[in-house]
Formats: structure tokens, C-alpha cells, sequence
């Protein structure tokens, strides 16, 4: 054990992490510094079901005016983080500029949250997929990477195949609900069962929740069990 626990150390010691907001030496074995890890905006007080960020008063369990008007698809979404400008510019990162380190980072902070708030473990990781036009152009689709750590650390299976995105939508950011679910009609397509499977839907950022909930849609049709959402980061605002 000792042999091994040596070997594992020795890349922190030869190459000592660094951290990616401000490039000062990194803590716990995180690509982040204790400093700008107590700045992290964490999701402190989320609606305990679609994770919409409450104000801080709101008691542990409150259900924000949305889910008591209809309660989602999904079981429960779980964001780790309030989607702001540092939250924002580590995953434009990933997602944009090819930095694939940041996918480790981003996964850490979210399994932590999960751990935290004892979220049931699913027995599938299936992270939100790109349109096969979108995922040539940028060459990976962020997700997958960020729930390839996941499901390492928890030891749970991942499929990047299971479902596709059929339907090529033009970005969602800036859009209203009403025209973000237009655009999401039929746009995905499942290409093997879920019947009786516990699934967590993974994606980078929540806004509305118009992805998550059409997929949600797609797979409690098709007979999954439970469907659960994963999320790194939540907007603070439900933008109706």
C-alpha cells in the first residue's frame, strides 16, 4: 500500500498541479488553489428538485414556484455550481478552446457535490450528445469528457452511444423556454433500451432545462426507471 501510494504521488511531485483560474500552485491534488476554490460559487441552496438557486433563507428541501406548478420529468437535477463568470470561463474553456484538463476539474467539483448530498447512484452515466455536425466541428463533445471522470471515480458505466442528437438546433443561449423547447422537439433518437435503468443525464450547464427534460422525455417513455440530472454549474435565473 505504501509502494502504491508513492507511485501515485510522484507525478504531484514531479509536475505540481497549477491552478486554472489563477495559476497559483494547486491544493488537494486539484488543478485549483485554496483561494480561488473558497471563491467558487456554490450551489448552497437549490430548489430540491430542479436545482434553481433559492435565496438563503429558503429552508433546507424548498421546492421553487416552477416544480410546485409542475413537477419535471426528471427525479432531481443536482448543479454543483451557480453558473457566473469564472463558472462560465472554465467550461467556454473546455467547451470552446480544446482545454480537456478542465473536464477533470469540473468533474471533481461536481462528484463532490454529489457525495455531499448522498445522490442515489444510477446505473448508467449518459451525457447529453452533440449533433454528429457539431461534434466534428469541435472535435469532442464536453460532456462525455467531464462524465469520463465521473464514472471512473464512481465506477459506474458510460455510454456515448446510447442516444443521439438527430436534430441540428441553432445555439440555445439568449433563447426564451418557450422557443428553446420549439427547437428541441424530436431532436433526439434512442438507439438501444433503457427499460428498468436508473440514468443520469449529465451536461455542462442547466438554464432552462429544456435539453434535460426532452431527453427526460425520450428515456421515461422508453421505460427507464428513474432519470436523474447531473449538472456542473445551474443559472441563477429560470429565464421563463
Amino acid at each position: 500500500m505504501q509502494v502504491y501510494n508513492w507511485i501515485k504521488f510522484i507525478p504531484d511531485i514531479l509536475y505540481p498541479r497549477r491552478c486554472l483560474l489563477c495559476g497559483a500552485p494547486g491544493s488537494q491534488g486539484r488543478e485549483l488553489c485554496t483561494g480561488c476554490a473558497k471563491d467558487l460559487p456554490l450551489n448552497h441552496h437549490p430548489c430540491a428538485i430542479c436545482a434553481l438557486p433559492l435565496p438563503a433563507n429558503a429552508p433546507l428541501g424548498t421546492i421553487c414556484g416552477g416544480c410546485s406548478r409542475q413537477k419535471p420529468v426528471f427525479e432531481r437535477c443536482y448543479a454543483a455550481l451557480l453558473y457566473d463568470d469564472t463558472t462560465g470561463m472554465l467550461i467556454s474553456r473546455l467547451k470552446f478552446n480544446r482545454r480537456l484538463n478542465h473536464a477533470g476539474l469540473l468533474a471533481g467539483l461536481l462528484g463532490e457535490y454529489l457525495e455531499q448530498h448522498q445522490a442515489p447512484l444510477p446505473e448508467l452515466i449518459l451525457p447529453v450528445p452533440l449533433h454528429s455536425r457539431r461534434l466534428r466541428e469541435r472535435g469532442y463533445n464536453q460532456a462525455l469528457e467531464i462524465g469520463r471522470h465521473l464514472g471512473r471515480h464512481f465506477g459506474l458505466p458510460l455510454s456515448s452511444d446510447r442516444c443521439s442528437r438527430i436534430k441540428s438546433t441553432p445555439a440555445q443561449t439568449g433563447l426564451e423556454r418557450k422557443q428553446r423547447q420549439k427547437n428541441l422537439r424530436q431532436a433526439f433518437r434512442l438507439n438501444d433500451s433503457v427499460r428498468g435503468t436508473h440514468i443520469a443525464l449529465l451536461d455542462d450547464v442547466v438554464t432552462t432545462g429544456s435539453t434535460v427534460t426532452e431527453l427526460a422525455k425520450l428515456l421515461k417513455r422508453s421505460g427507464a426507471s428513474r432519470v436523474d440530472v447531473w449538472a456542473v454549474a445551474r443559472t441563477p435565473e429560470d429565464r421563463d
